[in-house]
């Protein structure tokens, strides 16, 4: 009696490629389908490696990788096909994503819904690990709920889907293991858990923007652009298209706009400076590219977030400046 076959899948890594030309190679690869692809930390060696599951109508893959961002423009979308919905799951890093009225920043534990069919930007600014699971739209909707309630949105700290993020977990790592009837039968648990567990998204009046709408669209923003020194209020709010008032209200219980600009920022480089590939690595260096212009002044904000100087904390890491 001959064995089950097991449900397809292939690994995809930069490993055996020169380090100058892995991010090209993961760009002409892995990445091709997804429009417009740029590498966040050109002076940082780059590094990638995925595993690829196919199903009986979704797809699998486990991330882990240097940082990326990633803008589907409405000429890139490939409308030919069935709408295919994302679901995201971070395991590492700092991320963002934003579809339409919907964004957020994204970390570990976070979980994300995107359409492929609709533009959008994404990326992290820090390596990450994430697991993605895509399927399509008529069976999203059969099992989740309508695209359009769901369609770049974020659902942070949720200890309601604690479940549904243990099976994923599970799913990612057993999957290429499963036959075929074993993984469709996995994938449809896992349907289950999400859509009897997952909040229905609040419906808002009109065009305007709620609150909490206003507030993840504009980190989305800030995440993507943390890198600027040029990001500020002003920018946030044209981009947004909506009033200083409305902007300042959203961030009134964070210090202000400016000060959850200046947190985002040190918790970004306080995560670049603990991690060992910037071995050797400036402190300045680091510094700037995170969107500070004033060593001192970062030197002094970091103490009093952190406890710790940037050399203290790199120096009981082991990690030399």
């Amino acid at each position: 009696m001959s064995l089950p076959a097991l449900v397809p899948s292939i690994i995809e890594t930069t490993r055996h490629v020169e380090p100058k030309r892995a991010f090209e190679f993961w760009r002409a690869t892995a990445l091709a389908p997804f429009g417009d692809v740029g590498c966040v930390h050109p002076r940082d060696a780059f590094r990638a490696k995925r595993i690829v599951v196919s199903g009986a109508g979704w797809g699998l893959t486990h991330t882990v990788s240097s940082p990326v961002g990633l803008t589907i423009g409405p000429r890139q979308l490939d409308r030919n096909g069935p709408e295919t919905v994302v679901i995201g799951l971070g395991l590492d890093g700092i991320g963002y994503q934003q579809q339409g009225e919907r964004g957020g920043r994204l970390g570990a534990g976070d979980i994300s819904f995107l359409s492929r069919h609709r533009p959008l930007v994404a990326g992290t600014q820090s390596d990450y690990a994430e697991i993605r699971l895509a399927l399509p739209r008529t069976t999203f909707e059969a099992w989740i709920g309508p695209v359009d309630a769901f369609a770049g949105r974020c659902i942070v700290g949720d200890p309601a889907l604690a479940e549904f993020k243990a099976a994923l977990r599970r799913f990612a790592v057993t999957a290429a293991w499963m036959s075929q009837d074993e993984a469709q039968a996995a994938f449809e648990g896992l349907l289950h858990l999400l859509g009897n567990r997952v909040r229905d998204p609040e419906a808002r009046p009109g065009s305007l923007l709620s609150c909490e709408a206003v507030a993840s669209v504009a980190w989305a923003h800030i995440m993507r652009r943390l890198h600027d020194p040029r990001l500020g209020p002003a920018e946030i709010q044209a981009a947004l298209g909506i009033s200083r008032a409305q902007l300042y209200r959203v961030f009134a219980g964070t210090g202000g706009v400016a000060a959850a600009i200046r947190d985002a920022r040190l918790d970004l480089a306080h995560r670049r400076l603990a991690t060992p590939r910037t071995d050797g690595m400036q402190i300045a260096t680091i510094v700037y590219a995170c969107g500070f212009t004033d060593v001192p002044s970062f030197n002094r904000a970091f103490r009093q977030r952190f406890g710790l100087s940037p050399r203290e904390l790199r120096a009981g890491l082991g990690i030399s400046t």
